[in-house]
């Protein structure tokens, strides 16, 4: 039996079979696994609903705007990155330099501006800044994403009148913020160079860029968004690609402009959900 990436379960059975028919049939699900690894992507699920930049569309682009913090901060009582911290101390201790940063970063945010119909912008301000980057306040596992999306249903107005609005049944929820926070005290490099202990900075914050846009985990290899670190490419692969398109749209379109709704007056619930 052999198990793919998203949990799908593909099995052939060759007992009893000549050895020729065998191999056939082995080679016949290897192409079979190869060809799902392709285009394997899971979208984000977050309480049931899916959530996504800009519109509350499928296919609809999005501009987002990121930062890398400048200095701590703290946002409560959030699962995976409840304070943020510049990353000099994460520098220094990997011995990366500071001056290479921005662009392995703005580089990691081009693969998925490449692949689909969503920009990102650079900001200075964290007070307008989309997605945060910056070291665990708190240090733990080796890297996280907090997504932050307005729990709010959108509505549709029926009337005239303000009371008369109805819920958007099964309707995609749109993301407020996106937190990546990674561990000062792991070690960190920038490329690969063999040691899967020691992860590449740029594959690392693209993978979770990934989560912060509403991708999840399809399986645990095969695709940059698989929860194992590997080196074998520092690229997009097709499963990514698919998953961010099947979000955003293909990258050229018009990004669609947020639908006028009506929401209910009640705050959004602050908390984020666990990503790895």
């Amino acid at each position: 039996m052999r198990k793919l990436l998203g949990g799908v379960l593909f099995a052939l059975s060759a007992a009893a079979l000549p050895a020729a028919h065998a191999d056939d049939i082995t080679k016949a699900a290897d192409r079979g696994a190869a060809a799902r690894r392709s285009v394997d992507y899971r979208l984000l699920q977050l309480d049931g609903h899916q959530v996504k930049w800009g519109a509350s569309a499928i296919g609809a682009g999005a501009k987002v705007r990121y930062m890398l913090v400048p200095a701590a901060m703290d946002f409560g009582e959030t699962r995976n990155c409840r304070g943020l911290k510049p990353m000099d101390e994460l520098l220094a201790a990997s011995g990366i330099d500071p001056a290479r940063v921005p662009g392995e970063v703005a580089a990691a945010f081009e693969m998925w501006e490449r692949a689909a119909n969503i920009s990102f912008q650079r900001v200075d301000h964290p007070a307008v800044a989309d997605i945060l980057i910056g070291a665990q306040a708190v240090p733990r596992g080796r890297a996280f994403t907090e997504v932050i999306y307005d729990r709010r249903p959108p509505v549709t107005l029926t009337g005239a009148g303000p009371t008369n609005v109805q819920p958007v049944a099964g309707s995609i929820r749109r993301i407020d913020k996106a937190l990546i926070c990674l561990n000062p005290e792991k070690p960190w490099k920038l490329g690969f160079g063999g040691d899967v202990e020691v992860y590449d900075l740029r594959y690392t914050i693209a993978h979770e860029i990934g989560h912060a846009i509403g991708l999840d985990h399809p399986g645990p290899s095969g695709q940059l968004m698989g929860f194992a670190y590997e080196e074998h490419f520092r690229v997009l692969q097709p499963g990514d690609l698919a998953g961010a398109i099947s979000l955003y749209g293909r990258r050229g379109l018009p990004v669609a402009k947020s639908p006028t709704q009506v929401l209910p007056a009640r705050p959004a619930d602050p908390r984020g959900m666990a990503l790895q």
